[in-house]
């Protein structure tokens, strides 16, 4: 009975990095950052606060894993094809990814690279750039520009700017000057509508645009 006692406890001190951040992921997606602590983590997984800072050195570092940990959850394998389609992939899986995790994906925004899995991603976007004919300080403007673009819709989007105006807010649109707001008034319809899509569509579509405007007049 004493030496299963003695193994369990050395299971539990000898828990993985990647298990910690998975548990990690999981609390976060489940209960949001404002809810999250090491000390409910450790008590959670059945460790002590100590270990998990054994793994990470403090709660930023745990945090820049998880970010990673989401980055890796893109589960994009290097493709072959045209710049315009590897661009258009990245930026279609962040926003699934947003609507994956809703309540922790900003964490992804407050790292200009995460560890391995973004290094990655990384690679992927800015050799399809360099590839597509850009020198090195173009390929990062625009990579870190898709990055930005990716990111920030999903944000934005999980976040709510994006739904469609309530039946209240739709009352209030309604409800103004028609000689102050006359425009606001008449497209109050509109924004009643679910138009995620077509604004996602827009910025990506008008974004790539641009890329093969730059890589034309650069090649000029």
């Amino acid at each position: 009975m004493q030496d299963e006692h003695e193994k369990s406890r050395r299971g539990r001190r000898g828990i993985r990095r990647q298990d910690l951040v998975d548990a990690a992921l999981e609390m976060l997606a489940a209960e949001g950052e404002q809810n999250f602590s090491v000390r409910k983590l450790a008590t959670v997984v059945g460790v002590d606060g100590m270990t998990i800072l054994h793994h990470f050195r403090s709660r930023e570092g745990l945090m820049r894993a998880v970010a990673d940990a989401m980055v890796a959850g893109l589960d994009i394998e290097r493709p072959k094809g045209a710049w315009r389609e590897i661009l258009l992939e990245v930026a279609q899986r962040y926003r699934g990814l947003a609507e994956k995790y809703p309540k922790a994906f900003h964490i992804v925004t407050r790292y200009q690279t995460s560890g391995p899995a973004d290094f990655e991603l990384g690679e992927m976007v800015y050799s399809a750039l360099l590839d597509a004919g850009f020198n090195e300080v173009d390929a990062a403007d625009y990579g870190m520009a898709l990055f930005t673009l990716a990111i920030g819709f999903g944000v934005v989007e999980v976040g709510g700017m994006l739904n469609p105006c309530t039946p209240e807010e739709l009352a209030e649109i309604e409800a103004l000057d028609p000689r102050l707001f006359p425009v606001t008034r008449k497209m109050g319809p509109v924004f009643a509508q679910d138009e995620s899509d077509r604004v996602f569509e827009i910025l990506l579509g008008s974004f790539l645009d641009g890329i093969e405007r730059a890589l034309s007049a650069a090649k000029r």
